[in-house]
This record gives structure tokens, C-alpha cells and sequence, in this order.
């Protein structure tokens, strides 16, 4: 089982990996994390796996700082939610999010078959800008 999705440090680890690092390792990233097939839904929106890649890729060439905190995480079967908080500076601006994520687990493998997430943000000591409906 994947030490990404089987407990709460994993999983920050994981969560801490996904932004920081070299673009041309966001494929080891993936590799490591998910399933070739794993799709993310990130509010309303659909990435399949190589888009998924992609987007990684690109955030991580605008990203300079990145400290997400997992607050809960509950792994129970092949199901996951989580809850996480944290900044991001992106392009020089400091942010704050908050995310919610559902996802699905591959039993044998530990791997994330798919992720929908639900996110907010803004400026650090404002209110969300973004993602809020």
C-alpha cells in the first residue's frame, strides 16, 4: 500500500510533493501517486491523467513557496477524504487556501484512482476570491 494514501503524514508528504520540485519530475510524482487511468476534479473541472500531469507541471514553474497542512484524513477501505489549509505564493503573491478531496484508493496498490477536490482561495488575510460560488 502506498505510504501517499494509507495515513495522514503520507498523505501531507504527498500533498507537499505535488507542487514543489522540478517540473520534469512531476511524471515521478504521478507515477508514484497515481494510477495511469486516475482522473482529479478540482472544482467542477476534469483532468484526465495527462492533463493532470501537465497542470502539475505548470504550477510548479509558478510556484515558490508551497506549506499545505492536512487538518483530517480518513482512509477507510478504498475511500478517502481530507481536509487541508494552507499558503501558496504563486507568480510573487501570497495565498491562502482551503481544500476538501474525496478520492479512491486502488486496494493493491495504494494509489489514487481518482481525486475530487473542492477548493477556495485568495489573498493572504482576505476572503476567498476564488472558488467560491
Amino acid at each position: 500500500m502506498s505510504e501517499y494514501s494509507s495515513t495522514k503524514e503520507g498523505f501531507q508528504r504527498a500533498m507537499e510533493w505535488s507542487l514543489t520540485g522540478n517540473a520534469e519530475d512531476a511524471k515521478s510524482y504521478a507515477a508514484s501517486t497515481t494510477l495511469p487511468s486516475f482522473y482529479h476534479v478540482m472544482n467542477g473541472k476534469r483532468l484526465e491523467h495527462d492533463e493532470y500531469v501537465s497542470h502539475i507541471v505548470e504550477w510548479r514553474g509558478k510556484v515558490t513557496e508551497y506549506k499545505p497542512v492536512v487538518h483530517e484524513f480518513l482512509r477507510d477501505g478504498d475511500q478517502l477524504a481530507a481536509r487541508m489549509t494552507g499558503t501558496i505564493k504563486v507568480s510573487g503573491s501570497d495565498t491562502f487556501f482551503e481544500s476538501f478531496m474525496f478520492g479512491k484508493v486502488d486496494k493493491a496498490t495504494g494509489k489514487m484512482e481518482w481525486l475530487v477536490e473542492r477548493s477556495v482561495w485568495g489573498p493572504v488575510g482576505s476572503a476567498p476570491e476564488h472558488g467560491v460560488n
